[in-house]
């Protein structure tokens, strides 16, 4: 869990160089924005605008974390904080990352954010099962 919480810094900080990277190559390390090695456009958007942001991933994340931590937080009373710990690294670090890294997030309807929601309504009931099972010691 606590890797898990430091990995969205990860994201953050290869997702910031790595470009920067493939920018100065394209621009032969000379510093100047004008030139480019680009002989389409397509090319120069893809390089210069920003990945693609992929929100399918941010779900899996917050659901295995609270699934985790749901499921082991009364035996490890530890996970609760790591896991609140983790949830403000996310949301600290994909405010940055929505704002400054990729290009506009795609236009959604709200069914994925429903079947998240959905998922997340069994945690609590997966936490009183075995949270019974871990405690009762049968």
């Amino acid at each position: 869990m606590l890797i898990n919480s430091i990995l969205p810094w990860v994201t953050l900080v290869s997702g910031a160089v790595v470009p920067k990277i493939k920018q100065a190559i394209d621009q032969r390390f000379s510093g100047d924005v004008y030139k480019t090695k680009m002989t389409g456009m397509i090319g120069y958007r893809n390089l210069y605008s920003g990945p693609d942001y992929t929100i399918h991933f941010k779900y899996s994340g917050v659901i295995n974390v609270v699934y985790i931590t749901m499921l082991y937080g009364i035996g490890m009373p530890l996970l609760f904080p790591l896991a609140a710990f983790n949830f403000f690294n996310q949301w600290l670090t994909e405010r940055i990352i929505v704002a400054y890294q990729v290009r506009l997030p795609p236009a959604l309807n709200d069914q994925l954010t429903k079947n998240a929601i959905n998922l997340l309504k069994l945690a609590p009931l997966v936490m009183l099962c075995n949270g019974y099972w871990i405690i009762s010691n049968r």
